[in-house]
């Protein structure tokens, strides 16, 4: 796969958004936290904590809407660091990977020279974050094929943080069996294995990438709000082609400068090449091997080649924790269901292999 700087740009603004946010809901979720570490402080050192997530959002910002994109991210990873030591009760595996990536976009080379840019860095790092998740189940009793994690998670945690989940209700039972908590601790332990080493290859990384995203869909909808299932899905992107245009949405009539702009901003990776067709009463969208879509089945599609979809699923799930509830259907439940009819449409117009997914057979990255 060749450099893309369009590439990297848009993974480093995809994880500006996934920071604002995070710094968002941590500021809900740690807040009696934040009330308990203030007793007995005075009044300006007791806002600290609040102040760097107010900072960390600010910095979010400048890493969406400036050019000083890099120091941002760097500034950004010296607050949560100070957060982290200053409070130690927020410290999170979730907010560690954040910072890990914040520090590759604010490190990472630049420029046709550097042999390592920001999307390779990006495929290192996450491959290591399974295998380091591999080495840490091996290494503690609890994971090495028991299921206790798995059954502790069924029966408490995931009752306890998603108790309105329609997909909790109906996994925790099953998982609480002994048997089944064994096969899914292996079975996710193995995936862990397989993911990393498959990506680097081009036959398996679609496969993989699918594999990869259906697990990390179904532990968020299973489990709680969670920052890591969004920048590992954010992740995915690092591995998908950049500048291509492989992908032609026709149009009825030529898209106006206003339109053609918008066109850009949803499309950060220059995937798709708009065109105007006039014999053409509607939309279409074709992917590289010449099958077209329409209507949802375009839009779902078009949803697979931007980063946008992270950010906009990652908002559905973080933004405004305080609301549990849409009117009479519970948040957790709403969100269940949402991505479920995503999920089953999209299998519903899948009618040909080649779906262009991120890392589809076609392209070549090397790891």
């Amino acid at each position: 796969m060749s450099r893309s700087p369009r590439r990297d740009r848009a993974l480093a603004r995809g994880l500006a958004a996934l920071l604002l946010l995070g710094a968002h809901h941590a500021s809900i979720e740690y807040r009696p936290a934040f009330a308990l570490w203030s007793i007995g402080r005075p009044s300006p050192w007791s806002w600290a904590p609040q102040s760097a997530l107010f900072a960390l959002q600010l910095l979010a910002l400048a890493m969406l809407l400036s050019r000083w994109t890099r120091a941002a991210a760097a500034a950004a990873c010296a607050v949560i660091a100070a957060l982290y030591a200053t409070v130690p009760a927020t410290y999170h595996n979730n907010h560690y990977l954040l910072w890990l990536l914040l520090l590759l976009v604010a490190i990472a080379p630049t420029g046709a020279a550097a042999r390592v840019d920001l999307s390779r860095a990006l495929r290192w790092q996450l491959s290591l974050v399974y295998l380091s998740s591999v080495v840490v189940k091996l290494a503690h009793p609890w994971w090495r094929g028991t299921g206790s994690i798995i059954r502790w998670l069924a029966t408490t945690r995931a009752p306890e943080a998603n108790p309105d989940a329609l997909l909790s209700r109906a996994l925790s039972p099953l998982l609480s069996i002994p048997w089944t908590s064994q096969v899914a601790e292996l079975s996710v332990t193995a995936l862990e294995v397989a993911l990393p080493l498959g990506l680097c290859l081009p036959r398996t990384r679609t496969l993989c990438v699918v594999v990869g995203v259906l697990l990390h869909i179904s532990m968020q909808e299973w489990l709680f709000p969670q920052l890591f299932t969004f920048l590992m899905l954010l992740g995915y992107f690092a591995w998908s082609p950049a500048d291509d245009r492989a992908w032609t949405l026709s149009l009825p009539r030529a898209p106006d400068a206003r339109l053609a702009r918008a066109f850009d901003l949803l499309d950060p990776l220059a995937r798709l090449r708009v065109v105007a067709s006039p014999d053409h009463l509607r939309a279409s969208l074709t992917d590289p091997s010449g099958r077209s879509f329409h209507g949802l089945g375009a839009a779902l599609r078009l949803s697979l080649l931007t980063p946008h979809t992270v950010v906009a699923y990652a908002a559905l799930s973080l933004l405004f924790p305080e609301f549990r509830s849409l009117g009479p259907i519970p948040r957790d439940a709403f969100e269940n269901l949402l991505v479920a009819a995503l999920l089953l449409a999209f299998a519903a117009t899948s009618h040909h292999r080649a779906l262009g997914l991120p890392g589809r057979k076609s392209s070549h990255p090397t790891c």
